[in-house]
């Protein structure tokens, strides 16, 4: 789209690398990182590069259809993901319970803090997006059982998406719209959501379709909403990438500058503390996971 942030050529993609590098210095954060192969890389371009980016752009068009094909085939063969929960969360199916308890209370704190989805709660006029939903674990175990009226589901896997409904439930799956598209596509009408709810899938967009999507997910919010982001991070690296599915899992001022980039910020409460959630029952071989919840500069 014309109007998003970053656009469609190789010298755009260039300059938002650079700036996402300078924005980690000034943070005192290293802009390197390492894949699952052991291999090393100086800085955020020379990843980039190393996939086939940043070159020109019709190169850049090849790199990036076999980017998303990589993970999308990943996704969509059922001998690497069932379409049960445990799949969804690659065997650690004992952790949902506890991760939504704790997406609970940060989405009630949210509402709460918001006059405007307070206003549409009492009114039973709320609504929401999960991207990346699979099954529709988060719509099935926190949406629905909050009270959201509407509830779109965009997965890019055809699979997992008709799983959906059965795992909803037949009843509740009527509140639901079941959006099979990718989230670098994914193109909402404005004035749309209440919450966007991104939890576990932004490893698998490139920074310049983060950036966007993030931009149009901005433009996507009533008044008063937001994006909750829920995502692993890394600590000593600003990077560390899976070659087997095509993932990147990024640190925590890494996605801070992306989000930066995208127009928006971060939501403050009364205190003007920056409402930043950190999951902290999980077991120490996990990522750790931060709650962001972000909304536009308006």
């Amino acid at each position: 789209m014309s109007d998003e942030p970053i656009a469609n050529d190789t010298k755009s993609r260039r300059d938002l690398i650079h700036r996402l590098q300078d924005y980690l210095t000034k943070k005192f954060q290293v802009y390197s990182g390492k894949d699952s192969e052991g291999r090393e890389y100086e800085d955020i371009q020379e990843l980039w590069t190393r996939n086939g980016f940043l070159l020109d752009e019709e190169t850049d068009l090849s790199s990036s259809e076999k980017w998303y094909n990589k993970s999308h085939l990943y996704w969509e063969t059922e001998e690497n993901v069932q379409a049960t929960i445990d799949g969804m969360l690659g065997g650690f199916e004992h952790l949902s319970e506890r991760d939504l308890a704790a997406s609970k209370i940060f989405l009630e704190n949210l509402i709460q803090a918001s006059p405007e989805m307070s206003k549409r709660r009492h009114e039973n006029q709320l609504s929401s997006c999960e991207c990346g939903a699979g099954i529709g674990r988060v719509s099935k175990g926190l949406f629905l059982p909050f009270g959201m009226q509407r509830c779109d589901l965009v997965e890019t896997s055809p699979r997992l998406m008709q799983a959906a409904p059965t795992y909803i439930g037949e009843e509740e799956a009527t509140k639901c719209n079941f959006i099979c598209q990718g989230l670098q596509e994914f193109n909402p009408e404005p004035n749309t959501y209440d919450i966007v709810w991104i939890q576990w899938c932004i490893a698998y967009l490139t920074d310049w379709d983060l950036v966007n999507f993030l931009y149009r997910m901005g433009k996507s919010l009533k008044k008063g909403g937001v994006i909750v982001m829920k995502d692993n991070t890394c600590n000593e690296l600003a990077f560390d990438s899976d070659k087997t599915d095509g993932d990147i899992t990024r640190s925590y001022q890494y996605i801070r500058a992306l989000i930066e980039e995208a127009g928006l910020r971060i939501v403050t409460n009364q205190d003007k503390k920056e409402m930043v959630r950190w999951q902290d029952d999980f077991p120490d071989e996990i990522w750790p996971v931060p709650m962001i919840a972000i909304t536009t500069k308006e």
